[in-house]
């Protein structure tokens, strides 16, 4: 058991993963080249899909962690109880600094406006990616590591 749910973990975080590091190799120097309007038309377009489907990752991939904390032996706790911190500090890094550029831009997007404040706005986001992406990679390395242990 310990094993179906190290890997329903490792995926969920490697979802999130992949896509913040996707804004962060791809999609921020795209969006540089693109007009202020389109950047918020594309990036709110974007978070309306995003915030309402990438959530069932992110929750997978705590309450995996969460539950390995509980059930693994001593050595492989802590592996994923490094991983769940990081994925929390994820959580708290995205609802103070990125969620709240992302309905802004969610808005706009809907109703055709455009921000006065666009690039500012999305280099606030894109810097909280490169805060994101870390937290992300360790949380993914640690459960990588503990599945390895565990199978030694």
């Amino acid at each position: 058991m310990d094993v179906a749910v190290s890997l329903v973990g490792i995926l969920s975080t490697a979802v999130v993963c992949g896509t913040d590091m996707f804004f962060l190799t791809i999609g921020r120097p795209a969006l540089r080249l693109a007009s202020p309007s389109a950047g918020t038309e594309i990036m709110g377009f974007f978070h309306m899909f995003a915030d309402a489907r990438m959530p069932i990752w992110g929750v997978l991939a705590i309450l995996s962690n969460f539950v390995l904390v509980l059930l693994s032996k001593s050595g492989q706790r802590w592996f994923y109880f490094a991983s769940l911190l990081m994925l929390i500090l994820f959580v708290i890094i995205y609802n103070r600094l990125s969620k709240p550029i992302n309905r802004l831009q969610t808005e706009a997007a809907k109703a055709g406006e455009r921000l006065n404040n666009g690039r500012e706005l999305q280099a606030s986001w894109d810097r909280s990616v490169m805060i994101r992406v870390p937290l992300l990679v360790v949380s993914l390395l640690a459960q990588c590591l503990a599945l390895l242990v565990a199978s030694a």
